[in-house]
């Protein structure tokens, strides 16, 4: 009995300051710099970096690669605008179908017509990929691996240049 106790005292100590922590605690190491405006220090902070200028310091972009990159990246948006559409409604369709429980082999064609679209989109974000490609010298060609990766959904949403969304 006195050692279920003493484990559960332990234990209550320890999380205490445990939980303190993830919530911000009250300490000097738990308070935002530029107190708290409800937003977690967000108030802060200079701004809020855009997925040019990840994209910009991954490869190590000029100014002038910058511009170019969101030309290409904004002209790709654009013609991404009704194939985003178009999979939103075939994702809505494939849903009202199961709700519907609508034979399998119709569900089927829904989800393989969905797949095409989502393929178009794939081959609209490697071409704008190739595209900014072709604009880097040889050092900033060895650094694409992980702007490959960044760039998968990139105009999935209304704007390819906000992070978050």
């Amino acid at each position: 009995m006195f050692l279920r106790l003493w484990l559960a005292t332990v234990l209550a100590t320890g999380l205490v300051p445990l939980a303190s922590a993830q919530r911000g605690g009250n300490g000097p190491r738990g308070q935002q710099e530029g107190g708290d405006d409800g937003f977690g220090g967000l108030a802060g902070r200079p701004y809020a970096e855009t997925k040019l200028d990840r994209l910009g310091d991954m490869l190590r972009l000029s100014r002038d690669q910058k511009n170019g990159a969101k030309e290409i990246f904004d002209a790709a948006q654009k013609e991404a605008a009704p194939l985003r559409e178009e999979i939103q409604k075939s994702r809505g369709a494939i849903a009202i179908a199961l709700l519907a429980q609508k034979p399998q082999p119709e569900v089927d064609q829904l989800v393989t017509n969905h797949g095409t679209l989502m393929a178009q989109m794939a081959g609209l974000e490697l071409r704008a990929f190739a595209k900014l490609y072709g604009t880097l010298n040889a050092d900033q060609q060895k650094r694409v691996g992980p702007v490959f990766a960044f760039m998968t959904g990139m105009f999935s949403n209304r704007n390819w240049n906000t992070t978050g969304n």
